[in-house]
């Protein structure tokens, strides 16, 4: 099952809004959602989740989603909060799972902060059962398989772990490079990330599933961040799944396809989409910030209003001022005399000053 397309009439700061997971017709197998706090990415995914777990979704004859779905805070069914929303198949849904909340495997939920060991220790655990008693092999040769899927997908994270066993007491460990024994609850934030979620994705039969993830750079450092995406999207499309990201991360973005990247943006008290970028994939990151998540400066509001204000004073020539010397003498000894702007500027009064000489 993947989703084509959403309209939501009426739904928390969603009103008329419209969003189309599909490229060249088909329905995209990843979909990333960028925007800043308050632009509905975590809302959005939440409106899925509930459209398809908690609520049974009535069609009409175009294949058409219509109907009620239900509001968490007001704990009350909405009418026409949705129209629009067609699915390739459909069944009825369950919720089951507090933090990582799971429907009959047609759709899953990773929110922020929230790992479920147990469920993952479930899927390991079965994945290791089912290679033992299914394809016969012994415990060893199990855990050296393990080993070495958990290295394949993670090829070039330099993950400083590694599978070491199942105990008799059906508890699993991972083992670092001290070869010291570590249960999957002591591993690092970064690495509970990405064992607990993608790896146990990989090691599941999760098939034509919706997935939802919510900030997966959650704990993961920039080099992880630029790499963790090809991890969802091959997993993607080896398994007939769509996964839908939202993110924050400039990495992660950088890291988008753009047709794959969908920007929720405000405009005029609307949450509107904006997806024809001329590009995304292989951004540096202040590109991103600049160009596709609007921000002003890569530098904090305080210091890039003194920069500023040192161009000005160039500009008309004020260079020599007391205001002007204090200020740059303030910034050199915050930011470097090697900072790039500052260079900047003094290559300008250079130049500036090279031409009053030669005018005198």
């Amino acid at each position: 099952m993947k989703i084509r397309e959403i309209h939501i009439r009426d739904y928390k700061i969603f009103k008329d809004f419209k969003i189309d997971f599909t490229f060249k017709e088909d329905p995209l197998n990843l979909v990333v959602l960028a925007g800043i706090n308050g632009s509905g990415k975590s809302s959005l995914l939440e409106f899925i989740y509930d459209l398809i777990a908690i609520h049974k979704i009535p069609f009409d004859e175009n294949n058409k989603v219509i109907g009620e779905t239900f509001d968490p805070i007001s704990n009350k069914l909405v009418k026409t909060v949705y129209s629009g929303s067609p699915f390739d198949n459909y069944s009825s849904f369950v919720n089951n799972s507090p933090n990582i909340s799971k429907s009959n495997d047609s759709v899953l939920f990773f929110r922020p902060f929230e790992i479920n060991l147990e469920y993952s220790n479930d899927l390991i655990i079965k994945y290791i059962d089912k290679l033992i008693y299914e394809k016969d092999k012994k415990s060893s040769e199990v855990y050296e398989l393990v080993r070495k899927k958990l290295q394949s997908i993670f090829e070039g994270f330099n993950l400083q772990v590694e599978f070491n066993l199942l105990d008799k007491d059906r508890n699993i460990f991972f083992k670092n490079e001290r070869s010291e024994r570590i249960p999957i609850s002591q591993l690092s934030g970064g690495e509970k990330e990405l064992i607990t979620r993608a790896f146990t994705l990989y090691v599941s039969d999760i098939k034509d599933t919706i997935i939802l993830i919510d900030e997966p750079e959650t704990s993961l450092h920039p080099n992880w961040q630029n790499r963790i995406l090809k991890i969802y999207e091959d997993f993607a499309v080896e398994n007939n799944n769509q996964i839908i990201i939202a993110t924050h991360s400039p990495h992660i973005i950088a890291s988008a396809k753009k047709e794959s990247l969908r920007l929720l943006v405000k405009k005029n008290e609307k949450i509107e989409v904006i997806s024809d970028f001329d590009g995304s994939y292989g951004y540096e990151v202040q590109r991103v910030l600049l160009d596709i998540m609007n921000l002003e400066s890569l530098r904090i509001p305080g210091v890039n209003e003194k920069i500023e204000k040192l161009y000005k004073l160039v500009h008309n020539d004020h260079y020599k001022t007391e205001e002007f010397l204090r200020l740059q003498s303030e910034l050199e000894q915050l930011l470097g005399k090697n900072d790039k702007d500052l260079m900047l500027i003094r290559l300008e009064i250079a130049k500036r000053n090279k031409l009053n000489e030669k005018n005198s």
